[in-house]
């Protein structure tokens, strides 16, 4: 019951957009009474974070291959892939969209961005404790690094990179966090 409720609140949420969800839309979806969802989800707003958090956990796999440059590699890979999903771009739009100054949604895109990144921040954490990274260097700044050109690509301009892109990308990330030799003055 709780994946149908779920899966129908995305999709809901994909179609009709947050303001105007209804738990009686989502009861219609899922082919359950709405009293059922009220018993776990006490309003649209907690069931709207539990289905963007369970989709979110599961949609991307933080590779951990003991290479910077092709952990890097793989997940920006794996965000370009789900940004190509219909499903996940509607979402994305929905909390992206919400209306100015409405602090409805603001808490569950910060709880939702924050278990992501902090999740992808482990990337970063490996290569600093292998010593391919600074010890000061910032995970998040990393990842940051990394993901935003691909949602600025996939998301705002709606043109998912390709493989060569990727690849450069992460290049160019690994580049800015690692230290150059020093050289020699003639």
């Amino acid at each position: 019951m709780r994946a149908a409720v779920q899966a129908a609140t995305l999709d809901e949420l994909a179609a009709a957009g947050y303001a105007d969800l209804t738990i009686e839309a989502v009861a219609e979806r899922a082919s359950v009474h709405r009293t059922t969802i009220y018993r776990r989800w006490p309003d649209k707003r907690s069931l709207v974070l539990a289905a963007l958090l369970d989709y979110a956990a599961g949609q991307l796999t933080i590779p951990d291959t003991a290479d910077l440059y092709r952990d890097l590699h793989l997940f920006g890979q794996a965000l370009d892939s789900d940004l190509r999903r219909p499903q996940a771009h509607a979402l994305l739009y929905t909390l992206v969209a919400d209306r100015p100054g409405s602090t409805e949604l603001s808490d569950v895109r910060t709880q939702l961005w924050v278990d992501r990144l902090r999740e992808a921040q482990a990337i970063p954490r490996r290569a600093i404790q292998r010593g391919d990274l600074p010890q000061d260097t910032d995970p998040g700044a990393v990842i940051d690094m990394l993901a935003g050109p691909i949602y600025l690509r996939g998301f705002i301009q709606g043109r998912p990179m390709i493989a060569t892109e990727i690849h450069d990308l992460a290049a160019r990330v690994v580049a800015a966090f690692t230290p150059r030799p020093a050289t020699s003055g003639s």
